[in-house]
């Protein structure tokens, strides 16, 4: 009952054949769900969007890439009709969303100023939310708290755990 030596390398080279197919494809289906082309990539630019009438808003960005239809923005500052000045780290925005994270900072002409480290602006609305730790400011009052959500056409302001420091 001995083995001989061509089945043993017969199954030897069959399996490493097997296994290198078996590699490659997968590598290739990983490739594929994986690729993605840039669509345009920048650096120092300033994008204004504009009505017949009016000018909409402005962001101006030190470096950008646009895949598809998500645009990946860092150091960023943001103006429309509603917000004097948005500042953040790094942006995405997506449709009429706009992702903040990393050194977030608002500024109103009202003297409301908010500072955090992320957060979400949906354009149609004019809705700032702060879903983590955030600092704001309104004239001389000082609050700290968990969450925000900012309507700021409107300028009606929720909080959760607020610690204030108010001056009447």
């Amino acid at each position: 009952m001995a083995v001989k030596i061509e089945w043993v390398l017969s199954i030897v080279i069959i399996s490493i054949l097997a296994f290198a197919y078996d590699f490659k494809v997968n590598n290739q289906a990983l490739q594929q769900h994986m690729r993605v082309s840039k669509n345009l990539e920048f650096y120092d630019i300033s994008f204004s969007k504009v009505d017949t009438d009016t000018l909409i808003s402005v962001v101006d960005t030190a470096y950008g890439v646009l895949y598809g239809d998500v645009l990946n923005a860092y150091d960023i500052r943001y103006k429309d009709k509603h917000i004097d000045n948005l500042l953040a780290k790094k942006a995405v925005f997506i449709k009429d969303y706009l992702y903040l994270e990393d050194g977030i900072s608002l500024s109103q002409k009202d003297g409301f100023s908010c500072i955090a480290q992320s957060a979400i602006y949906d354009k149609n609305l004019s809705v700032l939310r702060i879903p983590s730790l955030f600092e704001a400011k309104l004239n001389t009052n000082l609050f700290k708290g968990k969450e925000l959500i900012y309507d700021i056409q409107d300028k009606i302001l929720k909080a959760s755990d607020i610690q204030a420091s108010l001056e009447l």
